[in-house]
């Protein structure tokens, strides 16, 4: 390869969109293992500036500590350092990266529209990492429920908070946000067809989130993650169909 190739073109496996035209982002990176955000995140904030907010919806909050927290390159060590510990070091089951980012700088607070809670994830509101800084861990389970918190906050709310203070977005996307665990066999997943992929992204009242969320997105990022979605034929399907509501519908962009 030549070595003057953009940046993003060494990222192996990861697929680098343009988003011209639509609004919010103008860059989209999608890639299958959800760890490989981390690269992605690296690329598309650059070596400088503050960290971002993460604003993350996923079928799971991805809060599990990386076992060593310690050995997470700051993000001036470069996109390369990062890409190789994501690949290498962090874990195949794709559920420590975002407190990775946090530790390399790339990620202050997170935002999370997620329902289930992987075992050992860190159970406070704020992380403190190894550098001494702190983030804020906001959660909440629907698209809906951060639409509300946003508009009318309730005592204890900070989805407006975080959002206000951030001065850049990173939109991230877990295509298993559109799943649900089969009540017949709690291993099977069943994918979302795509009016249930609308009714969840963009429920009634959500525009004013979403304007403030894409007001500062300056990424997305999208994983496809086929084993948690029914398999290759079956996360497809799904990517197709969430592809269209999300890209066409709330992106105002044209579909990969």
């Amino acid at each position: 390869m030549d070595p003057e190739a953009p940046h993003h073109l060494r990222l192996a496996g990861v697929i680098r969109l343009s988003l011209g035209g639509g609004r919010g982002p103008s860059d989209a990176y999608v890639f299958d293992p959800h760890r490989l955000a981390l690269p992605s995140w690296a690329c598309a904030l650059g070596g400088s500036g503050p960290p971002a907010l993460l604003v993350t919806l996923d079928r799971h909050l991805d809060i599990v500590p990386p076992s060593k927290p310690e050995a997470v390159p700051d993000r001036s060590a470069g996109l390369r350092a990062l890409d190789e510990h994501a690949r290498w070091t962090l874990d195949v089951r794709n559920y420590d990266h975002i407190l990775a980012a946090m530790e390399a700088g790339l990620v202050g607070d997170a935002l999370f529209i997620a329902r289930a809670r992987p075992r050992g994830s860190f159970a406070g509101d704020v992380y403190k990492d190894t550098r001494g800084r702190e983030h804020r861990l906001v959660a909440v389970s629907t698209v809906d429920r951060a639409a509300e918190a946003f508009l009318s906050p309730a005592p204890g709310d900070a989805v407006r908070e975080v959002l206000e203070r951030a001065e850049r977005v990173l939109l991230d996307v877990d295509l298993d946000c559109f799943t649900s665990p089969s009540d017949a066999d709690p291993t099977t997943v069943l994918p979302w067809p795509r009016s249930v992929i609308r009714e969840f992204l963009l429920p009634d009242g959500s525009e004013p989130f979403w304007d403030a969320v894409l007001g500062k997105a300056v990424a997305l990022t999208l994983a496809r993650e086929p084993h948690h979605c029914g398999g290759l034929l079956a996360s497809g399907e799904l990517f197709h169909d969430a592809a269209e509501v999300l890209f066409r519908e709330l992106l105002h962009a044209e579909p990969p």
